[in-house]
């Protein structure tokens, strides 16, 4: 394990079965991340940092997470688990201070570890689930804006990923800030003005230097496939390769779950899409 700090805590909390794990984190302090590296890579020695979903509040750390990052070790693909900050009332690690530069260094820290484990430092993907999608889309668009982080050598890479991996991901803050004071309270805290709404908004960032991007949301998700779906339009928009599988059959947060649907064959279309865009080989 490698991690952003030395120490974290957190409280885990067993939704699944007998036979499944399905676990929640929740008052992670301090970040970290769980390195996966395959025992056989694949040529294209790609990686993917992932970000599991819960709100901001806690974290599928299985399903969304390792569960990811084990499967794509079968592919000979390394896998990064980030456990970001989540918000609490009692420790009020608001997104916009602490998710986003914790996912930021996430991207930094595989980069500058790219040749210790054997990885190409030009081919780092995002992939996160819901909260951690909105994680995804945010690094692939607000590069551009400093957020702040220690002071080194780390902090001076790129923070850009290579591709991204939005799995039914916000991507949309407009209409959140104005239906829900809490998500208000959630990303930004008592300092927000009508302005960082914008900008932090990904779709209101993206430009001919977003990363290609691979989008699935399935249309009858609670968080609307509007996400999705105008974030695509977006990306064509502004000239970046996109592809954008919409499931009719999903909901919302199915992560690595089997559920007999055209919608768990999600990950085959993932690797497809790696392997045309050259990040797979």
């Amino acid at each position: 394990m490698n991690t952003l700090e030395e120490i974290w805590t957190e409280r885990p909390i067993d939704d699944g079965t007998d036979v499944t794990l399905d676990r929640s984190v929740k008052d992670i302090s301090r970040p970290t991340i769980t390195v996966y590296l395959p025992e056989s890579p694949n040529p294209a020695r790609s990686s993917v940092v992932i970000f599991p979903g819960g709100g901001f509040s806690h974290l599928a750390i299985d399903k969304e997470g390792h569960d990811i990052a084990r499967w794509l070790n079968e592919k000979g693909i390394a896998g990064i688990v980030v456990k970001y900050r989540v918000y609490h009332a009692d420790n009020q690690y608001y997104v916009s201070q602490s998710a986003i530069p914790d996912a930021f260094r996430s991207i930094r820290l595989v980069r500058h570890h790219a040749s210790q484990w054997n990885l190409d430092r030009d081919k780092i993907g995002a992939m996160g689930f819901s909260a951690g999608g909105y994680l995804t889309v945010a690094v692939g668009t607000l590069f551009e804006s400093d957020f702040g982080g220690p002071k080194d050598a780390i902090q001076q890479l790129s923070g850009r990923p290579d591709f991204l991996a939005p799995i039914y991901p916000l991507t949309m803050l407009e209409d959140r800030v104005v239906s829900s004071p809490q998500f208000v309270e959630r990303i930004f805290g008592p300092s927000f003005t009508p302005a960082m709404t914008e900008a932090f908004s990904p779709i209101d960032n993206v430009t001919a230097d977003t990363p290609p991007a691979f989008l699935v949301h399935a249309h009858d998700d609670r968080l609307s496939s509007a996400n999705s779906a105008k974030f695509y339009l977006a990306l064509l928009e502004a000239g970046v390769a996109a592809e954008l599988h919409l499931y009719s059959l999903g909901g919302h947060g199915f992560g690595m779950r089997q559920r007999g649907l055209p919608v768990s064959s999600w990950r085959d279309r993932f690797l497809d899409w790696m392997r045309i865009n050259e990040f797979y080989e």
